[in-house]
């Protein structure tokens, strides 16, 4: 199971002390004490891009696809996170503006920390979803110890999406 902070879970956890604001903020970027797995987030990213609903990944082609469940979450605070994500690619500081090159529209979140002795190392990750106006997949690269700057995971994302475009543009909507 993931765990996403709560003031209960910080009670449990660090002897009975406060929730203060900066927890939530913390929490709210996927800091703290937040853990998830990457078929968590991808499932999660899904459901951000595909309108609201859960759906259990599959593996193996032909498998039984179980029916996905409803999140119930307002259309118009998914609008925003979708938002948001593709604003991670075309605004000038976004974190993940070099994936604006390709000709596929890509939204995505990315985040990074800093490890080792010397913060010599990134753990870099980035969940994605792609074609933006009509998602079809959902990517999640994690990356860790990587030597080097914080742009690993977002540097084989757009790997990944420049070779699909060249070697299976059947299965992507090329239009920004």
């Amino acid at each position: 199971d993931g765990i996403v902070p709560s003031p209960e879970w910080k009670k449990k956890n660090f002897k009975g002390e406060a929730w203060r604001l900066g927890d939530t903020y913390h929490t709210a970027i996927g800091q703290y004490g937040f853990q998830v797995t990457p078929i968590q987030m991808v499932r999660a990213v899904s459901a951000i891009a595909n309108g609201g609903n859960l759906v259990t990944p599959h593996l193996v082609r032909g498998a039984k696809v179980d029916k996905p469940i409803s999140l119930g979450l307002p259309e118009e605070n998914l609008r925003i996170a979708r938002e948001g994500m593709r604003m991670a690619v075309t605004e000038p500081r976004g974190t993940g503006i070099r994936l604006q090159s390709l000709k596929t529209a890509v939204a995505v979140k990315s985040g990074t920390a800093e490890v080792g002795k010397n913060n010599e190392y990134v753990n870099s990750w980035t969940t994605s979803f792609f074609p933006y106006e009509s998602p079809r997949y959902a990517l999640v690269v994690v990356m860790e110890r990587a030597p080097g700057k914080p742009t690993g995971a977002i540097a084989t994302v757009h790997g990944t999406l420049l070779w699909m475009e060249t070697n299976t543009p059947e299965y992507l909507n090329t239009t920004k």
